[in-house]
């Protein structure tokens, strides 16, 4: 019966989008970094993304997000929509997991059996899906991952994580000269969240900076909130508390507002969301390292397309990553609500 309501509501989804693909809002100009990687959207477009004897028309791609009501998210839907628009997919299957493991590997499994060509997959645990995408690759169903990968995937479209770790590290020891007690809340169950906290590490190993306090609850905003709270209580001359997404950065900043300490503690985050990029905006937040999500939507639309005629293409697509502070915020709320999100 699960699988029956899945595979219906899969079919609804296949026709909202098919009918609604005329609405979406127009191809953004590129942002200066992404012209500094070299290429656009449309110049990549119009280069030509051929499928062989398929009609794009007739392509299902499917897609399962680990969590799609969160902002990141919402524009990454965005930009996947707006790609299948322009390169002419009437078939799209959108479904997230809200959280949960399970449900995911449930939809995977689903989507193959509904005729996906291509899965767009944004783990909710990169270990835990790695059985349903074998399932996947054995009935020759392509898998692209975004933003977080897995093993066995094709091909993965992301920031370069790593990096993104390295920019908050190359802050941070400039703004504390080289020395100070800092704290970090950080996460392990995704590749990205690891690889920023090893870009991190390896950034600031031969300084005089010590991480005296580190927990990964970086998943969950309130658990972020608790640790936070129990690292302030246990170190409280941390001079900079480093946030490595979202719901770690909010749940650092409830915690250092609450304990008075807004005026003394640096605090990073990760994202140009809407609830990021006001942080900054307001003072709350010093840095963060912005992503593209929308990019990254539009750009694994058009690597799945060059995947089914066969094309050359690279198992990893990086989308260029920025800081973000109060002296730059504003180009990034433009940005963001040029994709559609909403920023008070």
């Amino acid at each position: 019966m699960k699988r029956l309501l899945v595979s219906l509501l899969m079919i609804v989804i296949v026709v909202a989008v098919s009918a609604c693909a005329t609405n979406q809002p127009a191809t953004p100009d590129p942002t200066p970094e992404q012209a500094d990687a070299g290429g656009t959207v449309g110049d990549e477009t119009d280069a030509g993304v051929t499928v062989g004897d398929e009609a794009e028309a007739d392509i299902i791609i499917g897609v399962s997000f680990g969590q799609n009501v969160h902002p990141f998210f919402v524009a990454m839907q965005l930009g996947i929509e707006q790609a299948a628009q322009d390169l002419g997919i009437g078939n799209l299957m959108f479904l997230e997991a809200d959280g949960s493991l399970e449900t995911q590997v449930t939809q995977i499994e689903d989507l193959v059996t509904m005729g996906a060509n291509v899965i767009l997959l944004n783990p909710i645990d990169s270990d835990g899906v790695v059985n349903a995408v074998q399932h996947a690759s054995d009935n020759d169903v392509k898998i692209i991952t975004i933003d977080i990968d897995c093993d066995g995937s094709d091909a993965f479209v992301a920031s370069n994580n790593y990096l993104v770790g390295q920019m908050l590290a190359e802050y941070v020891i400039e703004a504390l000269d080289g020395e100070g007690e800092i704290a970090m809340i950080a996460g392990i169950a995704v590749t990205s969240l690891r690889d920023r906290r090893e870009g991190f590490m390896n950034g600031i190993a031969g300084t005089n900076i010590e991480i005296v306090a580190e927990q990964h609850a970086a998943m969950q905003r309130a658990d972020s909130l608790e640790a936070a709270e129990t690292i302030l209580q246990a170190h409280p001359n941390i001079q900079a508390f480093v946030g490595v997404n979202e719901n770690s950065a909010m749940g650092i900043l409830s915690a250092v507002t609450a304990a008075g300490r807004l005026d003394d503690i640096l605090i990073t985050t990760v994202d140009a969301t809407s609830e990021n990029l006001v942080a900054i905006r307001d003072d709350l937040i010093t840095v963060g390292v912005s992503q593209d999500p929308y990019m990254m939507g539009y750009l694994a639309v058009e690597l799945a397309l060059r995947m089914l005629g066969n094309e050359a293409f690279d198992a990893f697509t990086e989308v260029p990553v920025s800081y973000m502070t109060i002296d730059n915020v504003e180009e990034f709320i433009t940005r963001e609500r040029g994709y559609g999100v909403e920023i008070d």
